[in-house]
């Protein structure tokens, strides 16, 4: 697998006063090309958007409802086409049916940003879910399917 989601949090350094700036740099030196990092921060770190944003990353930021204090954050670097969309990542594979496509749905009906077209949605399965496309086509999300042949199907989809 060369896509993958690398999760990185940095909550309790926050919380200790703390700088997490030297542990986010090294988490971002050692991905690879097709490599997110996902940070978990107890505020949305702007600046940092800023900083990574001059490197080449794209990023996209979400509000947990698990706790008061938690933003999650992907950093990724979007090849070709239109990157004017932030994109949220969630990998499927190694899921039993019908996990991928519930986790799929769980974020289209709950993240307004989704629904109103503010960003996207890319999972990454290890088959065509032929089962979601008719859902996504009935709540009105337009996708591209990419079969990258080995063993990833990659489903892009927005509003």
């Amino acid at each position: 697998m060369s896509q993958q989601i690398v999760d990185l949090d940095v909550r309790d350094i926050l919380r200790k006063k703390e700088e997490p700036f030297p542990v986010i740099m090294e988490g971002i030196n050692k991905l690879g090309e097709e490599e997110i990092l996902q940070l978990h921060a107890t505020f949305e770190p702007t600046p940092l958007l800023r900083v990574l944003k001059k490197k080449g990353y794209d990023s996209i930021v979400r509000k947990m409802e698990d706790e008061a204090d938690h933003f999650v954050v992907q950093f990724y670097r979007e090849k070709g086409g239109d990157n004017s969309l932030p994109y949220w990542h969630i990998d499927n594979r190694g899921l039993e049916p019908p996990e991928p496509m519930m986790r799929a749905l769980e974020l289209l009906d709950n993240e307004s940003g989704l629904a109103e077209g503010v960003w996207g949605l890319e999972i990454w399965n290890e088959r065509v879910p032929a089962i979601l496309l008719p859902e996504l086509d009935e709540r009105g999300f337009a996708y591209d399917v990419d079969d990258k042949g080995n063993g990833t199907v990659v489903v892009r989809m927005h509003a």
